[in-house]
């Protein structure tokens, strides 16, 4: 080993300590990137398990409940009256109106329906009230009017906000 180094000028021993240590360094990330594929594998593949044992336990609870499939589809789970799919189609009605951004729309309306019908009614009202030809109103700020109307405890369970 002395006889190596002593053949070696103090670049070459730079160089060569250079080459060892970079190939440590390749090895350490080839290493820590193949480990974090196989823990994301693995992760990933727990997820899928535990999505599939999900939805096949609700396959089941389904197919031995014998329930009936609008009530399973109802967003609350319950059934659903005459009053509040009037008060719905009539949100629906008015919203579309508006002639906003769908996406826009499309939130604001299902965080209304999420509400319960009194103020589902209260909000078919503000919007008739400032929906009027004589004088009318910008969209987005009817839209703002009726977003205070949207809170409370039924429209904690809508996924978007109005």
């Amino acid at each position: 080993m002395d006889y190596l180094f002593d053949r070696l000028a103090p670049s070459h021993i730079v160089a060569v300590i250079s080459v060892v240590c970079g190939c440590v360094v390749a090895l350490a990330m080839i290493f820590a990137i193949s480990k974090y594929q196989f823990q994301a594998l693995a992760d990933d593949t727990a997820l899928r398990r535990e999505k599939q044992n999900a939805e096949m336990a609700v396959r089941q609870k389904v197919a031995g409940s014998g329930a009936d499939l609008n009530a399973l589809l109802t967003p609350d789970g319950g059934p659903r009256d005459e009053e509040t799919e009037r008060l719905d189609a009539a949100l629906a009605k008015r919203f579309g109106a508006l002639g906003l951004d769908g996406a826009e729309t499309e939130a604001a309306l299902r965080r209304a329906m999420a509400t319960d019908p009194a103020r589902k009614a209260t909000i078919v009202e503000v919007m008739d009230e400032l929906s009027d030809p004589d004088n009318p109103i910008a969209p987005a700020a009817i839209l703002a009017a009726v977003r205070p109307l949207c809170g409370g405890p039924a429209a904690a369970k809508a996924p978007a906000a109005c």
